[in-house]
């Protein structure tokens, strides 16, 4: 299920960034060919970009192509690298959850008072509500990768190691 979540999460991001592309493009050509800048651009699509930034979280974190640092780790005991990935899965996901919390708390704030964007008046909680929504996903899926990694790091001697991440398409 989380694959199939991640996967359309990320087309979706995929999309807004063509989305973005067509807007900017659309500013361009009405600013400098008709004189007509469009206010609105500017505000909507740095608000696609932080969807686009939230909803690939889970994908690229399943395909493995995030950030790691494998140079210090590579070269310890298989048994002590299976243990610091369940600590630092650990860690991320405790991360991820104060980070739910706060983001959440902002976007419920913004609901309740009823902010709304400055160009469109676009209620802001919407765009707002984005961040927490991306972020769950990713703790859903480094959860499950917790629990694989967890069962390889306490099951037999010979199968102690980093257990590979299963893939986007997974």
């Amino acid at each position: 299920m989380i694959a199939g979540l991640s996967r359309i999460a990320a087309l979706l991001a995929g999309v807004g960034v063509l989305a973005i592309t067509a807007l900017i493009t659309f500013d361009v050509v009405m600013r400098f060919f008709f004189d007509r800048p469009q206010l609105f651009v500017a505000e909507v699509a740095s608000f696609l970009q932080v969807f686009v930034v939230f909803a690939a979280l889970a994908y690229t974190f399943r395909a493995g192509t995030h950030v790691r640092v494998d140079l210090a780790t590579s070269a310890l005991p298989r048994p002590v690298r299976a243990w610091l990935r369940v600590v630092t899965l650990i860690a991320g996901v405790g991360v991820l959850v104060i980070v739910i919390w706060v983001t959440a708390q902002s976007a419920l704030a913004a609901y309740r008072y009823g902010r709304v964007s400055a160009v469109m008046l676009y209620p802001l909680w919407v765009p707002m509500a984005l961040i927490p929504l991306g972020l769950a996903i990713m703790a859903v899926a480094m959860a499950a990768a917790l629990g694989r990694q967890w069962r390889a790091a306490v099951g037999p001697r010979d199968g102690r190691d980093e257990v590979p991440l299963p893939g986007p398409n997974a």
